[in-house]
C-alpha cells in the first residue's frame, strides 16, 4: 500500500475522531448558581427540534437542538414547574430545578405541526438531573423545566453543526 493511500483511508477516520471528541475544559463557561440571560438578536423565530440528556462524571448533560439560529433567553433556579399558557402544574419535582425559556423559538412549524421531537417528561435519576419537562411553545416562548436533587451550579454554552444549546448540572 502506498503512503498517498494510507493517508487516504486514516485521514477521514482521524477526522471522525475528532469531531467526536468533547470540547477541552478550557473552552467550556463557568459554572454558575444564579440566574442567566443570553441575547441572538439574529434569532429569527429557530425551531427546537428535539432534546437529548446524558449523565457524566462529573455533571448530568441536557442538550437543546435547534433547526435555526440559536435563540436568546434565560435560565432561572425555580422548585415548581408550570405549563406555559395553562398555568397547570407540571408533574415533575426535585429539590431544586431551573427554569429554561428560549425567545425568540417556537416548537411547530408555520402550519402550527409540532417540530419538537424530544421528551414530553423524562425521569433519567441521575446524580443531579432528577427529570425534566417541555413546558411550553407559546407566543415566541419555548420553555422547559429542570428538576434537580439539589440547587446545582450550572453552565449554558452553545454548540453549532447542528446548532445546539446545551446545559450541564454539577454533581455535587
Amino acid at each position: 500500500m502506498t503512503v498517498r493511500r494510507i493517508l487516504a483511508t486514516l485521514l477521514p477516520a482521524l477526522a471522525l475522531v475528532a469531531g467526536s471528541m468533547p470540547a477541552p475544559a478550557s473552552a467550556l463557561p463557568d459554572w454558575v448558581d444564579h440566574s442567566t440571560t443570553w441575547t441572538n438578536p439574529d434569532a429569527k423565530s429557530p425551531r427546537v427540534v428535539d432534546l437529548r440528556y446524558a449523565h457524566h462524571d462529573a455533571f448530568d448533560r441536557v442538550v437543546i437542538e435547534i433547526d435555526g439560529a440559536i435563540p436568546g433567553g434565560h435560565a432561572r433556579y425555580g422548585k415548581t414547574f408550570h405549563y406555559d399558557g395553562s398555568g397547570a402544574p407540571v408533574p415533575i419535582k426535585g429539590r431544586s430545578g431551573i427554569h429554561l425559556v428560549l425567545t425568540p423559538a417556537q416548537a411547530h412549524d408555520n402550519d402550527g405541526n409540532d417540530v419538537y421531537d424530544g421528551p414530553a417528561i423524562a425521569r433519567p435519576h441521575f446524580e443531579t438531573l432528577k427529570a425534566l419537562a417541555f413546558t411550553g411553545d407559546f407566543e415566541g416562548y419555548v420553555s422547559f423545566g429542570f428538576a434537580l436533587t439539589h440547587r446545582a451550579p450550572y453552565r449554558v454554552f452553545k454548540l453549532h453543526d447542528p446548532q445546539r444549546l446545551v446545559i450541564d448540572f454539577q454533581h455535587p
